[in-house]
């Protein structure tokens, strides 16, 4: 009996340098039958729209790009493919296999280092991902008064106010900063999150920024240190953010 060779591994790569897509796409081009192009992505937001409608086996995902990096889109992927990421920096090694990742290529690849990296993907024969079908309509009860429901792409999830440092505008997205590290990205906008916080708990400083002023531990200049991060005070809102913190 006749046994069918597996299907290509579809492979999408995320990476903000034209050039690492080129050589990308020469080295899957010297493979045909095992691997196929499925797509390119120059930024994190653009993969993960590009994830939700198209299936891959494959992603090959760079870590340094600029406002999402390759581990925060990884970490808001609730069922990611098969993932290869590719950087110049060893030191992410750490946070890479605590993510699952297949495979470390450390750039310049080498086309003999990207072949192992598809013979082990075709070993481990890693699931295709399913496209993802549109979520049921579900039934919220009403967030508490010291908390809020923020939908992302692995559900619908409550935060606590206390927990919510940060609220950070992204394009058509939100990044929200939580007291633990964890970043969660969600399709609300700036000013739907304003209406939805207690303007006695939290402030804007900015056109993109909101915060949690129980959170904010200095203001230098025109920035506010809060938490562990630095976000910037916009001059249409220095006023404001001094009354609020009780400064003028």
């Amino acid at each position: 009996m006749s046994v069918s060779a597996p299907a290509p591994l579809r492979c999408l790569l995320v990476d903000d340098e034209p050039l690492a897509h080129t050589v990308m796409r020469a080295y899957l081009d010297r493979l045909p039958g095992l691997v196929t192009w499925a797509g390119s992505c120059y930024g994190a937001v653009e993969a993960l729209t590009f994830l939700r409608t198209t299936p891959v086996d494959v992603l090959f995902l760079d870590v340094d790009m600029p406002e999402l990096t390759g581990l925060e889109l990884l970490r808001a992927l609730p069922q990611p493919p098969a993932v290869v990421l590719c950087t110049a920096h060893a030191a992410h090694a750490i946070d890479a296999y605590d993510l699952g990742v297949v495979d470390y290529l450390l750039k310049p690849i080498r086309f003999e280092r990207f072949v192992k990296t598809i013979s082990r993907l075709q070993a481990g024969s890693p699931p295709t991902s399913p496209a993802p079908a549109p979520a049921p309509p579900v039934a919220q009860a009403p967030p508490a008064a010291d908390s809020i429901f923020l939908k992302t792409d692995a559900g619908t999830e409550r935060v606590r106010f206390a927990d919510l440092h940060i609220v950070e505008g992204y394009g058509n997205f939100v990044k929200c900063h939580l007291a633990s590290g964890r970043m969660l990205l969600t399709a609300e906008t700036m000013k739907q999150m304003e209406s939805q916080l207690p303007a006695t708990q939290f402030m804007r400083t900015h056109k993109s920024y909101l915060v949690n002023l129980a959170s904010v531990e200095r203001l230098s200049g025109n920035v506010l240190l809060v938490g562990a991060r630095e976000v910037p005070v916009g001059s249409t809102y220095r006023q404001e953010v001094l009354r609020q913190l009780h400064l003028r």
